[in-house]
């Protein structure tokens, strides 16, 4: 319940007057429905339909200056006020229905734009500990849910209960005006009957709902997965694996949401079953006590709006509690605190940059369940040098690079870029000196240009181009008619792995920052391409500091320096020639490869 009431303070604030336009429109559609048509039945009509034994009409009689005009004239006025009740209630629901539309889109529009601006913050750690589709989910579909419950929750938790206090006051009025008050105790027992069902299913309904959004964000990642690894399915002829995964993960949704929807539905009927027995109760009370059939019908009219607007405000409840669910998600993400925070005021590195990092002390765990993946590294890397980081798998050497542009915090120690630590730097500005070529060259939708220009968002086109020779992307762009204006598809298709590198190389070239940072950069590709890609590097690291995470001993050939990782520790640091001679590691591995060719 809190966590409702801090979204509905966070998203509908900013629109509080939108919201209060929604309020007003509302109340006038209520008013109109719950306490104008009752009493336009009750007086009204007996202006129209004179009684037999030519009684005075109560409205007559409370406003006598009415009886000056002619009957024709005090006919057409009766049964102008029928349209005329009617279209101020159309107006304001019209009115109402596109205020809360309205509101319900800028409410997403907030909400998706705070949690996709929240993943932007959080660690990369965050990310990689669950499943991308499930983010996706929280992100699209759990945000368009709150949007709408939101909004229902900003209308009809306001507009029905007054049309249900607007109906319940004619409907006294109406009672006390008749003599027939003890009706009421009556029916405020069966409105009593009528709120047990919301409470009862509303409980019910905020655990299904959690459970559903969960099975939601399951059935995205399965879809997120398959989706990604097409090459293996097929490749390994999985196809009825992962129609079977994908089935047992639906069936669960599905079973899920159905048990949702019962108790959504469940609601209406029982709230229908109370209507008619107070209805029923209300016919034959009235009767025997000679209520007239205008006094019946005003209140019949009085007493199925008051539930009838219960019936709506007990589904918006029901919704309301429904949003547990969605909301407890998007908690997770708006409020996991961040555990790399920006400085209140960071330090600013004195210009220009030169690229000298010491690692002091430095100790990391990725969580407190596993062990340490660095333990206890002091290294210096003045600026300019060209160091390999090589080891066997999970030694240490990309989490030691992961470091520098701070995708994770120290566990102990600190990391220093030109002898300031590395935390009172705001990210931004840190990583504006780095730049950084992944064993997968992840592009963007959009144009060879477009992904070049991301190295340096006002880089001219001279720049471009200058940097798309430098990496050889130009050897190939004259297979490709558009040439640097080519588009390429999601994840950079239509481009070899070769030619992705070449262009994430120059996305580098670029950047030109002075801490250059490669992390197996040639590990996926072929040796021919391999070899033509490593001359692009070699010229891209002369003159900056420079960190080869190393698979193969061949892209470091032209390393000053290298540390050699093994158990989160460095146990070798010098030269090849050195190295070969005093680290039996780097020895086995060196031969090891020699061997391989």
């Amino acid at each position: 319940m809190k966590k409702v009431f801090y979204f509905l303070k966070r998203f509908l604030l900013p629109h509080i007057f939108l919201f209060i336009t929604v309020l007003g429109t509302g109340v006038l559609a209520a008013s109109a429905s719950g306490l104008g048509v009752p009493l336009l039945v009750k007086y009204v009509f007996p202006v129209v339909f004179r009684a037999p034994d030519g009684a005075t009409p109560e409205l007559l009689e409370i406003f006598p200056a009415l009886l000056e005009l002619s009957p024709s004239v005090l006919l057409m006025l009766a049964c102008a006020s029928l349209p005329a009740i009617f279209i101020v209630r159309g107006v304001a629901v019209w009115a109402n229905a596109v205020m809360v539309n309205v509101l319900g889109i800028r409410i997403l529009e907030t909400l998706r734009m705070a949690v996709f601006n929240r993943v932007q913050e959080l660690p990369v750690a965050f990310m990689e500990e669950r499943q991308k589709g499930d983010i996706i989910s929280r992100v699209v579909a759990d945000t368009q849910n709150v949007q709408n419950i939101l909004s229902t929750i900003a209308n009809d938790l306001v507009k029905q209960p007054i049309t249900c206090i607007s109906a319940l006051a004619a409907f006294i009025w109406l009672l006390v005006q008749s003599g027939h008050g003890i009706l009421f105790l009556v029916n405020v027992a069966f409105i009593g009957l009528a709120a047990w069902p919301i409470i009862v299913f509303g409980r019910r309904i905020s655990q299904k709902a959690l459970r559903a959004q969960e099975g939601l964000g399951a059935l995205n990642a399965a879809i997120q997965q398959n989706l990604e690894t097409q090459r293996e399915v097929r490749a390994y002829a999985l196809e009825e694996r992962e129609i079977r995964d994908f089935r047992v993960v639906s069936d669960g949704y599905c079973n899920n949401y159905v048990k949702l929807v019962k108790y959504q539905k469940a609601l209406i009927p029982v709230m229908e079953i109370v209507t008619s027995l107070a209805l029923a109760f209300l016919l034959v009370r009235g009767k025997q006590l000679g209520m007239s059939l205008t006094d019946f019908i005003a209140m019949a009219g009085a007493l199925y709006f008051a539930f009838d607007s219960m019936k709506r405000a007990g589904n918006a409840f029901n919704r309301f509690n429904e949003a547990q669910g969605a909301l407890q998600r998007l908690s997770e993400v708006l409020d996991e605190p961040n555990s790399i925070p920006n400085p209140e005021t960071p330090v600013k590195l004195a210009q220009p940059v030169r690229g000298d990092i010491t690692f002091r002390n430095v100790s990391f765990s990725y969580n407190k369940e596993s062990g340490l993946a660095l333990r206890d590294i002091n290294v210096h890397i003045p600026a300019g040098q060209i160091v390999g980081l090589v080891g066997p798998s999970g030694a240490g050497k990309t989490t030691f690079a992961s470091l520098i542009p701070r995708f994770y915090e120290v566990s102990a120690g600190s990391v220093e870029l030109d002898g300031v630590d590395i935390r009172c730097l705001s990210q931004h500005e840190l990583r504006e000196e780095l730049s950084l070529v992944g064993q997968q060259a992840l592009l963007f939708t959009g144009t060879i240009r477009d992904n070049i220009r991301l190295g340096k968002l006002d880089a001219t086109d001279e720049e471009i181009k200058d940097a798309a020779d430098a990496a050889a992307v130009s050897k190939f762009l004259e297979s490709q008619k558009q040439g640097l204006d080519t588009k390429l598809g999601q994840g950079g298709a239509g481009l070899s792995g070769g030619q992705r590198q070449r262009v994430a190389i120059a996305r580098a070239f670029v950047k030109n920052a002075p801490v250059l940072i490669l992390d197996e950069a040639t590990a996926s590709l072929d040796a021919e391409s391999e070899r033509e890609i490593q001359e692009s590097l070699d010229d891209l690291a002369k003159g900056r500091t420079t960190l080869i995470v190393a698979h193969r001993f061949s892209t470091i050939r032209n390393a000053d320096r290298i540390l050699v990782f093994e158990g989160g520790r460095i146990v070798g640091d010098g030269p090849h020639e050195q190295l070969y001679r005093i680290c039996p590691l780097y020895k086995e591995l060196y031969d090891r490869q020699g061997i391989q060719g």
